[in-house]
C-alpha cells in the first residue's frame, strides 16, 4: 500500500504549519506592542493635558489675584477721593463763611482780610 503522503510532502506540510504558527505568534506580538504603544501615547497625552491644565489654572489664579488687587486699589482710591472731596467741600464752606463775616464797605479792590482768604 502506498502512503497517503510522501515523506517530503509531510515535511513541507509541517514546515508550512510551523511558518503559520510563527506568523500567528508574530501577529499576536505586533498586536501587543501596538496596544502598549497606544497606551503609552494615551498616558503621555493625559500627562501633557494635566500639565497644561495646571499651568492655565495657575495663570488664571494669578490673573484673578491681580484683578482683585486692582479692584481693592480702585476702591481705596475712590474712598480717598471721596474723603478729599468732602474735605474740600468743608474748606470751601468755611471760606465762604469767613468771607461772609467780613465787612462789605465801599472799599475799592480787595482788603487785606479778603486777600488772606485767597488760596496760596
Amino acid at each position: 500500500m502506498t502512503a497517503l503522503f510522501s515523506k517530503t510532502t509531510v515535511y513541507l506540510m509541517l514546515a508550512a504549519l510551523l511558518v503559520i504558527a510563527v506568523l500567528g505568534l508574530a501577529l499576536l506580538g505586533v498586536r501587543e506592542v501596538r496596544g502598549m504603544v497606544d497606551e503609552a501615547v494615551q498616558l503621555k497625552g493625559d500627562e501633557r493635558d494635566a500639565y497644561w491644565s495646571a499651568k492655565i489654572e495657575k495663570a488664571n489664579a494669578e490673573t484673578n489675584k491681580r484683578a482683585a488687587d486692582q479692584a481693592a486699589a480702585v476702591v481705596k482710591i475712590q474712598a480717598d477721593l471721596a474723603e478729599k472731596g468732602q474735605s474740600d467741600q468743608q474748606a470751601l464752606a468755611d471760606l465762604r463763611a469767613k468771607n461772609a463775616q467780613l465787612p462789605k464797605g465801599n472799599d475799592c479792590g480787595l482788603s487785606g482780610d479778603r486777600v488772606g482768604l485767597l488760596p496760596d
